[in-house]
């Protein structure tokens, strides 16, 4: 039996598809805000070998569609800052002292700062402690 050509080629995009965000390719006003924000700020920052804002501008390579996903599951609380430093330093073969990991992070702080009540949710790992009585 001979298997159509455009067969694995379908099977490989929808299992790329698959391992993104849920929220990576829907259109988000408060993240596609963020993103902007990023690029503004971190766009000659380096994390391990790539720039910031080469990934955010040319979304084509890999890299960038790990960074754009990491940085989305970040944004929407599904990941700590901590646990986003340690996956996109490790695949862009960066350290958790990059100036393109502290600017990210910065610019998360002031989105969240500049947030209404309404804002993006916070991961349970960033949610305050009520105090033992």
């Amino acid at each position: 039996m001979k298997v159509p050509a455009s067969l694995p080629t379908a099977l490989c995009a929808a299992v790329l598809v698959s391992a993104c965000a849920p929220d990576a390719w829907k259109s988000a006003p408060g993240y596609d805000g963020f993103l902007n924000q990023v690029q503004n700020a971190c766009y000659y920052q380096r994390i391990g070998l790539f720039n910031v804002g080469d990934m955010l501008t040319n979304p084509g390579s890999s890299q960038a569609g790990y960074f754009i996903d990491e940085t989305s599951r970040l944004y929407y609380g599904k990941m700590t800052p901590d646990n986003w430093t340690s996956a996109v330093t490790a695949f862009m073969q960066g350290r958790n002292d990059d100036p393109g990991v502290h600017c990210v992070l910065e610019q998360l702080r002031q989105s969240r700062a500049a947030q209404p009540k309404g804002g993006p949710p916070i991961g349970p790992s960033q949610v305050p402690t009520p105090p033992v009585r």
